[in-house]
């Protein structure tokens, strides 16, 4: 396996487990969304202080810039109540054509890709894909050991610097895993179902189909 993939899982194994296969993980857009009485509040990290400066920066030339143009407006245009109600109806049409896009979005995804979890979110599955939301961040990674399917999550939300910060994002044990395997979908490319013991099962993926064939091989292979 890729040093790239491998060596960012070694700080988050326990003792004396073993390391089987590691690879690039790729969500797959078609999986619901974990209703919002499930999910935990989280607070944004706050910027470096590098990143405080240049913002500070930009911010101050921004300012520049925009302050000449507001003051060419007109009072009276901006607080006009029929023109605020018609900016606020507006509003509302967008966002409805906003959710109509969303629900559409979705639609065609899940005529690609098929039907992607099967069971409520109370189980095995559910529990699965509500953890790795919870946990925030990018999850990038996914990893089998002897005794866990893990994946990771990167919290870095820098744009200046572009080091991962990698977490756990969900662990699941093996004990927990009834079967994975590959779909059979062409167009799917690196997706692979897990099954869990509760009758529960979840799509994951790679990007790269050669990675998800080598980590279906290493679950059926009993490593």
């Amino acid at each position: 396996m890729k040093p790239e993939y491998r060596d960012c899982f070694q700080p988050f194994l326990q003792p004396g487990e073993r390391l089987i296969i590691a690879s690039d993980y790729y969500e797959n857009t078609a999986l619901p969304s974990v209703p919002a009485e499930l999910r935990t509040p989280r607070t944004p990290a706050p910027p470096s202080a590098l990143e405080q400066r240049v913002r500070g920066v930009l911010g101050n030339a921004l300012g520049k810039v925009t302050r000449p143009l507001e003051a060419l407006g007109s009072d009276r245009v901006v607080n006009n109540p029929f023109i605020r109600a018609a900016d606020r109806a507006g509003d509302r049409v967008e966002n409805a054509a906003i959710d109509l896009e969303h629900v559409a979005d979705r639609a065609t995804e899940r005529a690609i890709w098929g039907t992607v979890m099967d069971g409520g979110w109370h189980s095995m599955a559910g529990r699965f894909l509500v953890d790795l939301t919870n946990a925030g961040g990018d999850p990038t990674r996914q990893a089998l050991t002897d005794r866990r399917l893990l994946l990771l999550v990167d919290h870095n939300t820098s744009w200046l610097n572009n080091t991962p910060k990698w977490d756990v994002g969900v662990s699941v044990s093996r004990t927990d895993i009834a079967r994975v395997t590959a779909h059979p979908k062409t167009i799917s490319k690196g997706r692979f179902d897990v099954a869990f013991v509760d009758g529960s099962w979840i799509a994951l993926g790679s990007a790269v189909r050669t990675h998800m064939e080598a980590f279906v091989a290493a679950w059926n292979q009993g490593l």
